[in-house]
Formats: C-alpha cells, structure tokens, sequence
C-alpha cells in the first residue's frame, strides 16, 4: 500500500483544485471560466481514483481513461457504483487523448464538478480521511 503521508499530500492537492473549481463555477455564470473548471474537475476525478488505486494496490496504468479508472474501482469497491460518467464527454479518452478538449458550457461542467465530488466523497470514506484532517 502507498505510504500514508503520499496518499494525504495527494488528496489535499486534489482537494484545492476541487475548492478552486468550485469557487470558478460560483461566479457570476458570464464571468466563469468553463475551461478552468473543466480541467479541475477532470484532473480530480483521474486523481482520485488512481489515489483510491493506489492505496489498494490495484495497477491504475497512467495511460487510462476515466472510464477505465472507474471500472478497476467498481471491480474493487461496489459503492463506485453509484457512480455514472456518462455525461462526461472525456470518459473514454486516455490522458494524452483529452489534452486540448474541454467542455465549454456552465451545466455539463458543473456536472462534471459534481461527479467528481461524489468520487471524493468515497474515496475519502474508504480511506478513512475526513475533509477536515486535511485542512
């Protein structure tokens, strides 16, 4: 298993880019960034599971897509489930394949933010972690 105090360094790295994704998509819908929140969101959810990967000792091949990544998750832990990435376009690419793609609009990024919140939550229960340790 990964050493412990990686695991924690990783989740609170994950954690600012999630805070200041949804910082972005609080702002005014015109002043928003759909860009930065976009690329927030996506790096969190790929760094999530791979943590969660990690942390079980299940190989999490950096070349995987979203896709992929949730599906070692399922194998691994049935409340991944619950987890659908359908609406996120970028699912099926691997990491060099989604460099230069982005989601544009305010909703499908916001559902994107929001996926990737619900990862988190149960990556941090797995984990034992709460929010607040890694403040």
């Amino acid at each position: 298993m990964a050493e412990l105090t990686d695991i924690r360094n990783s989740l609170k790295t994950v954690l600012n880019h999630l805070k200041m994704s949804e910082t972005e998509l609080n702002r005014p819908n015109e002043d928003v960034v759909t860009l930065s929140v976009c690329l927030g969101a996506r790096q969190s959810l790929s760094t999530l599971m791979r943590i969660y990967l990690l942390s079980k000792s299940i190989d999490k091949n950096d070349g995987k897509g979203l896709d992929e990544l949730l599906d070692l998750c399922k194998k691994a832990d049935a409340d991944f489930n619950n987890i659908d990435l359908s609406g996120i376009l970028c699912k099926g690419m691997n990491t060099a394949e989604c460099d230069g793609k982005y989601c544009l609009s305010h909703e499908r990024v916001s559902d994107c933010l929001k996926i990737a919140n619900q990862v988190k939550t149960i990556v941090l229960n797995k984990l034992s972690i709460s929010e607040s340790e890694l403040d």
